[in-house]
């Protein structure tokens, strides 16, 4: 595929994960940029007109820069993941970063991740981040999507948090249990199920930092349920998705 840009990094994997669900991954062609985990990089596309870009939570592991590993879904209405559905491995696209500032904090907490959808990403790099260095944090991961086959990395959680050597509590949760018959796990939004999984594992404002990631909404709806329960709002660090009404 040729176009009139001078791109300077090229798509090298492209896994798919369901319909309209993929992780992506960029190697860039010229001098790799480093990042911090949570951070997100910038990927562009020729449009009909102009050069189209969009901000894309990096989920890959900082410490491995041969590629930027992007979770993306397809929106149809969108600007740039129509466009990039179209591409395929070895194509050529723009990008660009890092920027972002949803970091993990250095205050000794447990970490509460809440992500729902492609929110994703940013906490598979800081916990793929966290394994290359050999550090751990203690970590209650929530996940929410529609359908079970949403469940990006389940597997790979899973395994990570039935063994001994990462300090890991995983809970996927999906929406639409009916289009999944043998679903057995949580189910209802990932809002839906905090205050449950904060009473279980013993987190309150004294211990966590609760850190979200996804769909505006699902962010709004836990920042008042840690309101009510008392965190500080430093104890709070949010990466809201489509900001401002604004489609992939």
């Amino acid at each position: 595929m040729t176009d009139d840009y001078p791109y300077n990094g090229r798509i090298s994997r492209w896994e798919e994960v369901a319909p309209g669900l993929a992780i992506v991954a960029v190697q860039a062609l010229e001098e790799p940029f480093e990042f911090q985990p949570g951070q997100y990089a910038t990927l562009g596309l020729m449009g009909p007109e102009k050069l189209i870009q969009r901000p894309m939570s990096i989920s890959s592991s900082a410490d491995d820069l041969s590629e930027y590993e992007f979770f993306i879904r397809r929106v149809e209405t969108g600007g740039l993941t129509p466009l990039l559905w179209q591409r395929s491995v070895g194509d050529p696209i723009n990008i660009k970063g890092p920027k972002g500032k949803f970091l993990l904090q250095d205050d000794g907490r447990t970490c509460l991740f809440v992500a729902s959808g492609t929110g994703l990403a940013p906490f598979m790099s800081m916990i793929e981040t966290l394994r290359s260095r050999n550090q751990s944090r203690d970590i209650v991961l929530l996940h929410g999507v529609s359908h079970e086959h949403d469940l990006a990395w389940r597997a790979e959680l899973s395994e990570l948090a039935n063994g001994d050597g990462f300090p890991l509590r995983y809970v996927g949760t999906i929406s639409r249990p009916q289009h999944s018959p043998g679903w057995a796990g949580a189910t209802g939004r990932v809002e839906a199920i905090v205050s449950d999984q904060l009473d279980a594992h013993g987190l309150d404002a004294g211990n966590t930092t609760i850190y979200l990631c996804g769909n505006p909404d699902m962010v709004s709806a836990v920042e008042e349920i840690a309101t009510v329960r008392g965190f500080a709002p430093e104890q709070v660090r949010k990466e809201l998705y489509w900001p401002k009404g604004r489609q992939h």
